[in-house]
């Protein structure tokens, strides 16, 4: 009975490095390589490139129908 819960603990003590070391490789795969970094950022900006002027298409069009509405209410004070 001693030699079993010997031999238990022991093969436990052995196999614990072995899933350590599984568990550390299963983190390198999911790491990005250098193109998958550098399509990220490709991506990222094309994405800049679309969306900043887009946003100060929209800034300009608040900016004129804010205009737009000052002009109103002073037509509408006279």
């Amino acid at each position: 009975m001693n030699k079993i819960l010997a031999c238990i603990v022991v093969t436990l003590f052995l196999s614990t490095p072995l899933l350590l070391s599984c568990t550390k490789s299963e983190d390198k795969e999911t790491e990005k390589g250098s193109i998958e970094k550098m399509t990220d950022q490709a991506a990222k900006d094309m994405a800049d490139s679309i969306t900043i002027p887009l946003d100060k298409a929209r800034a300009a069009k608040e900016l004129v129908e804010k205009n737009y509405r000052d002009m109103e209410e002073n037509l509408d004070k006279q």
